[in-house]
């Protein structure tokens, strides 16, 4: 008497192996769908080298712009915490390397002061330091 046997051992590693790759296929889609949608709402950052130093007088400080991205920069607007310390320059834009002083009505107490630079660029403001810095 004769057996015959089929042989289907190759079968199921075959479907299984095309499921996984299509498994994945949909999955990267899904996932680069995600990501691509998200990065749509990132706008521009600038980076600018800023240094702050307390200036001659016990109430100024003085704010100097030392490189970076300032295509685009009009003003700077300076915090001592959330209050608002007053620009004194004349200057129409901050330059590169030219120091402007900016000026607490009070004097600017002893000791360490978190300060704050807002840039105003043509495309809205953005934060270019923020630091503490010691005061005498």
């Amino acid at each position: 008497m004769k057996f015959s046997e089929k042989k289907n051992d190759g079968v199921s590693p075959v479907i299984g192996t095309i499921l996984l790759v299509a498994i994945t296929v949909v999955l990267v889609a899904i996932i680069s769908a995600v990501v691509m949608g998200m990065t749509g709402g990132i706008g521009t950052s600038h980076v600018v080298g800023v240094k702050v130093v307390q200036g001659d007088n016990t109430s100024a400080l003085m704010v100097t712009i030392t490189g970076g991205d300032t295509t685009g920069l009009t003003k700077l607007t300076v915090y001592n915490g959330p209050k608002l310390i007053e620009n004194v320059s004349t200057s129409a834009a901050p330059l590169v390397g030219v120091p402007i002083q900016f000026y607490d009505g009070d004097n600017l107490t002893a000791g360490s002061a978190s300060i704050s630079v807002v840039g105003t660029f043509t495309d809205g403001d953005q934060t270019i330091y923020t630091g503490t810095i010691n005061l005498a």
